[in-house]
């Protein structure tokens, strides 16, 4: 017969026992609950690399980045400007770590695809890609193979509007979608951003020709090369933007949140001395501009959804002392990492 301690003892680890399993149970059944999740933060400071990759001969610049994991590699796609040609599109080779992007061979597009946005529509199991320039406002094809840069379909019309009271028309667009929607945000070098949007059910097609004007700031204050993500682990819902300026000490970003895609854009983080990410923040020795880019995505889909614990920010920087013509500014790949 066993003593009462014995006993007791035995009831005490049963019970840690049942527990344990009952918290692995658990974990097996959500594992978004073994994981950390965190907040925007209300200043951001980065860490930045230097510049990643030059371009190949005969492109005088690589920029307005694009970017997902494929596979379990990168794939970036950007717009390039030549040094007797003018603008275009390419693709970088598929790679495992940012510091293969200078080795990664760089391919061009023969139908160019300017400030291009890549993403996967899960609905339609498709690959799309946004881009400027082409037959309409903005154009998309799409492709089962996002890594063949000359694999895509034929272009197909995503915006069919225009807008007034802008030098450079519809420019930088960006899409993304929610449970119901897919929505198109785009830029002007006007001080507004514009939204169109459609049932998701209908996409890939045609947003129409008709946008409303979701924010609007001086020029310099609400540039171009808008961005939006969903922020993960946000309930209710959180959604960030993030927007280029124009500071006097270069090119900046600055973030504004809302609760809904269709819905009011508020200010985060959004002055040249408190910025998303630029020279006050940014960490970055070589470059002042903290230009047009992709936040890195937890998933290549739709929903563009990134992860305030992990936040990194492909962008595009030029050696300070640069200057000219827009087209021959030097612009390079760099990458920033929030420090927490």
């Amino acid at each position: 017969m066993r003593s009462p301690k014995t006993s007791a003892s035995s009831l005490v680890m049963t019970g840690i026992t049942m527990l344990l399993l009952l918290l692995l149970l658990l974990l097996l059944l959500d594992p978004a609950a073994a994981q950390e999740s965190c907040a925007l933060p209300t200043t951001y400071k980065w860490t930045s690399t230097e510049a990643l990759a030059a371009p190949k001969s005969g492109w005088v610049s690589l920029k307005d980045f694009t970017h997902v994991v494929h596979e379990g590699r990168h794939l970036v796609y950007a717009t390039t400007h030549g040094t007797a040609s003018g603008w275009g599109s390419m693709a970088f080779a598929p790679f495992g770590n940012w510091t293969d992007l200078a080795s990664a061979a760089q391919t061009a597009m023969a139908s160019a695809a300017v400030a291009p946005t890549l993403f996967y529509f899960a609905p339609r199991d498709v690959w799309v890609l946004a881009y400027q320039w082409g037959p309409t406002a903005f154009t998309y094809r799409t492709s089962a193979d996002p890594t063949n840069p000359n694999g895509w379909s034929a272009a197909q019309p995503l915006f069919s509007g225009t807008i007034s009271g802008s030098s450079t028309g519809c420019i930088d667009q960006t899409v993304i979608g929610d449970d119901a929607n897919m929505y198109l945000f785009f830029a002007g070098d006007n001080g507004k951003i514009y939204r169109a949007s459609m049932p998701i059910g209908r996409f890939p097609g045609n947003f129409g020709t008709a946008s409303t004007v979701v924010l609007s700031d001086t020029t310099n204050n609400l540039f171009e090369a808008v961005e939006v993500y969903t922020v993960k682990g946000s309930a209710p819902p959180q959604y960030l933007m993030i927007v280029e300026a124009i500071g006097s000490g270069g090119r900046f970003f600055r973030s504004f949140t809302a609760s809904s895609l269709g819905g009011t854009w508020t200010p985060q983080a959004a002055t040249e001395s408190n910025p998303f990410a630029g020279k006050a923040n940014s960490g970055a020795a070589w470059t002042n501009d903290i230009s047009h880019g992709d936040l890195i995505r937890e998933n290549a889909d739709q929903t563009k959804t990134v992860d305030p614990c992990n936040l990194q920010l492909l962008y595009q920087g030029r050696a300070a002392n640069s200057g000219g013509d827009y087209g021959s500014l030097p612009y390079r790949p760099g990458l920033l990492t929030l420090q927490r």
